[in-house]
């Protein structure tokens, strides 16, 4: 089953959610009997404000969050079970929109690193198989545990180029990338992924230079189109960044070495930025520099950044590493958490189901030791991980 593609709206993308993974039938209110269970913190992060909230008593019943009290309102009656998390922060679930979960061992294994680590829903930009998307439907149907997958299935890439492996690379111009793309779709894939340039070294080298021909590129864009699926690309020189943005794409997978004039193309068309630092700028030197400085420009230009990490390259579970890159470049705390929430949830077209805590959302909420406001380093000390309402990582007193 496909449950996400940002043309369809977040009211479709709710709807084939809740059905996917079984939601009850009605979400019971707390005037209608007491809550499943209440989670208690002594200060919560919303990320629309960027301001921690006073303590509170967060409520839910079945997979959805029914309300949030204050500490001092709370009646312990008004819920079967109470999970007291002490000094901890509580946040909504985060979101990493780029993984590889068949990279780096089994993907279900790694499903469940990148959840306990607290990444409630992932963004699986490339394989060589379908085990990605049959794993995400088995998740959404409730037979296997992990968290809510985005999948792209087959890289799109061309024939020995940067995204060949294992043989799928394609070839025949055109016409070849348009049956990738039908091919994704008929597997069910919730949007597409295009390669169009090499790795940092070479587009550092050769700003202009990129892979794919603009009439394959373009193929991409049309064919994903008319299936009502996005397009998000490998696009790191600047003329790949300028020819994907020409050809409609609406995000790039990393960071691009961007001018400022491109920036403003980008931030005008609306294609967000995924930086995935941690993985790009392990090798110190000026095109790491440039990298660096290139995010922190357009996110000042107004590009929305939008949190991923390139699971699989970085190791499964480590992903909470891509806050301190993205801190250590130049961006503010609640910025890059942001970008893990409220932004991803948004591109993706699920903001109203995920990305904040509020009545209503789904109960994808975790914990951190310390504040992530002062100390960016909390986001890998996670000590709570529940998501749908289900607890899969606890250290509550």
């Amino acid at each position: 089953m496909s449950y996400a593609n940002n043309w369809l709206g977040p009211a479709a993308i709710v709807m084939a959610l809740t059905v996917g993974i079984g939601a009850p039938a009605g979400v019971r209110s707390q005037s209608s009997g007491p809550a499943d269970l209440a989670v208690l913190a002594s200060g919560w992060l919303d990320p629309v404000s960027g301001r921690a909230q006073g303590p509170a008593a967060i409520l839910v019943a079945g997979e959805k969050i029914v309300r949030i009290v204050a500490a001092n309102a709370f009646d312990a009656k008004s819920a079967r079970t109470v999970i007291d998390l002490g000094n901890a922060t509580v946040l909504p679930g985060l979101i990493d929109a780029h993984v590889h979960l068949q990279i780096g061992g089994q993907a279900g294994d790694n499903a469940l690193a990148a959840l306990r680590a607290g990444f409630t829903t992932l963004v699986d930009l490339g394989a060589t198989s379908d085990v990605v998307l049959r794993l995400r439907d088995a998740i959404a149907a409730g037979t296997v545990e992990g968290p809510r997958i985005l999948a792209a299935g087959l890289w799109a890439g061309t024939k020995n180029g940067i995204c060949e492996f294992g043989g799928i690379g394609v070839a025949g111009g055109p016409e070849g990338f348009r049956a990738r793309v039908r091919e994704n779709v008929a597997a069910g894939a919730d949007l597409t992924k295009v390669c169009v340039s090499g790795w940092t070294a070479a587009a550092f080298a050769q700003p202009d230079a990129y892979e794919i021909s603009d009439e394959a590129l373009k193929a991409v864009v049309d064919e994903s189109t008319s299936a009502k699926r996005m397009v998000v690309a490998h696009a790191i020189s600047l003329g790949s960044a300028r020819a994907a943005s020409r050809a409609g794409v609406r995000g790039l997978a990393h960071a691009a070495f961007l001018d400022s004039s491109t920036a403003a193309e980008l931030r005008d068309r609306e294609i967000f930025l995924v930086p995935t630092l941690q993985t790009l700028t392990r090798t110190p030197g000026p095109a790491t520099d440039a990298l660096r400085k290139a995010v922190v420009m357009a996110h000042r230009a107004g590009v929305r950044l939008v949190f991923g990490t390139d699971g699989g390259v970085l190791p499964h579970g480590k992903n909470a590493a891509e806050f301190r890159a993205l801190v250590d470049a130049g961006l503010q705390p609640i910025d890059t958490i942001r970008a893990a929430t409220i932004n991803a949830a948004h591109v993706f077209g699920l903001g109203d189901a995920i990305g904040t805590l509020g009545e209503g959302k789904f109960a994808d909420i975790i914990a951190v030791d310390g504040d992530p406001l002062t100390d960016i380093g909390a986001m890998e000390r996670v000590i709570f991980v529940m998501r749908h309402g289900r607890v899969f990582r606890s250290q509550a007193r």
